[in-house]
């Protein structure tokens, strides 16, 4: 004997789905015995409205039970309840006309209340807490005072219903009538509004779910208008009541649902994270992996930093300071292993944060991608270390030959001068033979006194420290022994980028003088974005390159250690430019 298994609610259909449905099943059905003596003769308004009522409920019940917009969904669900008791009008009788007035205004509170709860669950600003007070007085305050100063019937119900009638008065009544629609119309174009200048405040992503969400409002709201005013002056039935119930019911579904499919398409968001992320990071770097994350979060400023042992650092290596936390606006996110240990942080829109299931997908989805950029990172650490190590050397190499220079002039050559003048004077006071021998002596320490010169020119020239780069070039262009054009800033550098320059443009004018034949070479050095470039163009032979050892060589290697960099362009026949670029300054 065959056993059939029993039945299951399919996978997707959980327990947060199933109690949404079962909420909406249940307002359907208090919306269909409210409104049973109108709904036996209309079946097909009846499945129209009974559909949006329910539909109405369990929309509110998804939002509810989901990540965006929990308080929205939990107004929408008020609001459901509120219209399944509007249709108790219907029964015409006791205190139902009374209770489906106050019910409607309920209704449309809890629709605008959620939609300014929606995304976060939070009443932003001050503007969005005074329109609720202000719709709340409006709707209820204002439909009880249309019934103090009315009668029943003049509502479209029967005289016999139970009405507050405080004072009533056909003019009285008329002009409060009109008066509270106009205001009703106010505070709707209000919240219009209200959504429309939210816009440019709210994230790229947040954007993607307001906008659809903005133009249902826009939609609902004039359509309740423009059948609420039908209801001003005449004579009212109780049949043209419900009609404007009917179609109101009916418009103001197009909320929930646009909410919902904003809901779902942050969900699908989450899921589709993962396939993403890998598309957008094959090959991994830490560039991509950045660069994915911001496309998927739609955040262009995000940053990505990678833990390298004992701080993070950021995609180039670069340390990133421990101290202080996000800037205004900003959200710091960490990130970590399965054993707990710091593997990255994410600094990103602050707006963030209330997408923060969609940012742990993308981080996870992104998981072993920040595994292997964190090794790539490491090594870029270790690698910067190197660099600013070398930099710090070829800084204390430039300030050390500005001081061997000073050092050789204000010293050694000084004393060499006095030992000259004292042999100057020996040789006035000597015999012939003795002041020959003097004189040889003095020839001698003069040369020597003139080498030593050099040299220290040749450590570090002096009016390159006094004067900065221009002077320096242009006393070396004056001695060159081929026409040198200049095009220089007068402007000042840092010692080491002077230095490193004057002995790169030296090394470069010697090769060109020596090596290329030129009739003529020009200099130029200029800042440009956020580089220092300098150019040394001949119109020589041509054919030059870095050979291991060689003065090109070593006036790259020199550079390199400032992070720059040097290009050599040298067709044969073409003449040879050589370029210089170095960081600007910071």
């Amino acid at each position: 004997m065959a056993v059939r298994a029993p039945l299951r609610a399919p996978s997707w259909f959980g327990a947060r789905l199933r109690r949404a449905a079962a909420g909406g099943a249940a307002v359907a059905a208090a919306a269909l015995a409210a409104g049973w003596p109108y709904w036996r003769d209309r079946p097909a308004a009846a499945a129209v409205a009974l559909a949006c009522c329910g539909g109405f409920a369990v929309a509110g019940g998804v939002l509810a039970a989901g990540r965006l917009g929990r308080r929205t969904g939990a107004a929408f669900t008020t609001g459901a309840a509120a219209w399944a008791l509007t249709w108790a009008a219907s029964w015409n009788a006791g205190a139902g006309p009374v209770v489906s007035v106050f019910a409607q205004s309920v209704f449309f509170v809890a629709i605008g209340v959620g939609v300014l709860l929606y995304p976060d669950g939070r009443l932003d600003g001050a503007v969005a807490r005074l329109w609720t007070g202000a719709a709340t007085v409006v709707m209820i305050g204002g439909q009880a005072l249309l019934c103090a100063l009315s009668r029943p019937e003049w509502n479209g119900f029967a005289a016999s219903a139970v009405w507050p009638s405080a004072a009533p008065g056909r003019e009285a009544f008329g002009c409060a009538y009109r008066a509270v629609t106009a205001v009703e119309a106010v505070l709707a174009g209000a919240l219009v509004i209200i959504l429309l200048l939210r816009l440019p405040g709210t994230g790229r992503l947040d954007r993607r779910y307001t906008v659809p969400v903005a133009a249902a409002v826009t939609v609902g709201v004039a359509g309740a208008l423009a059948v609420q005013g039908s209801l001003i002056g005449g004579d009212v039935t109780l049949d043209d009541v419900l009609e404007v119930y009917l179609f109101q019911g009916v418009s103001a579904t197009v909320l929930p649902l646009a909410f919902l499919a904003a809901a779902l398409r942050a969900r699908l968001a989450e899921l589709s994270a993962a396939e993403r992320m890998h598309r957008l990071t094959d090959p991994v770097s830490a560039e991509k992996v950045r660069d994915a994350l911001r496309r998927v979060l739609r955040d262009g400023a995000l940053d990505l930093w990678l833990w390298a042992e004992d701080g993070y650092v950021d995609v180039t290596g670069r340390r990133v300071p421990a101290a202080g936390g996000p800037a205004p606006g900003r959200w710091r996110h960490e990130v970590r292993t399965s054993a707990g240990e710091p593997l990255a942080a994410v600094d990103a829109d602050d707006r963030l944060r209330g997408h923060e299931p969609l940012v742990e997908a993308a981080l996870v989805a992104g998981g072993r991608a920040l595994e292997t950029v964190r090794l790539q990172a490491a090594a870029r650490a270790n690698l910067e270390r190197a660099r600013d190590a070398r930099e710090r050397l070829v800084r204390v190499q430039a300030a050390e030959r500005e001081r061997l220079a000073a050092e050789l002039q204000r010293s050694a050559q000084q004393r060499l001068r006095a030992l000259e003048a004292l042999l100057e004077g020996l040789e006035a006071a000597a015999n012939h033979p003795a002041r020959e021998q003097a004189r040889a002596c003095r020839r001698e320490l003069a040369e020597a006194a003139d080498e030593l010169d050099g040299l220290a020119r040749g450590v570090h020239p002096a009016i390159l420290t006094d004067a900065g780069l221009a002077a320096a070039m242009r006393l070396v262009a004056a001695r060159a022994a081929t026409p040198v054009r200049l095009d220089l800033p007068g402007r000042r550098y840092p010692p080491e980028i002077e230095s490193t320059l004057y002995f790169a443009l030296c090394e470069a004018l010697a090769n060109a003088a020596k090596h290329a034949g030129a009739e003529e070479i020009a200099v130029s050095v200029r800042d440009e974005a956020g580089r220092v470039v300098a150019e040394v163009r001949d119109d020589g032979a041509g054919g030059a390159g870095a050979v291991p050892g060689g003065g090109l060589a070593g006036l790259t290697d020199r550079v390199r250690a400032l992070r720059g960099h040097v290009d050599v362009d040298s067709p044969p026949d073409g003449g040879t430019t050589v370029r210089i670029t170095l960081p600007a300054p910071r």
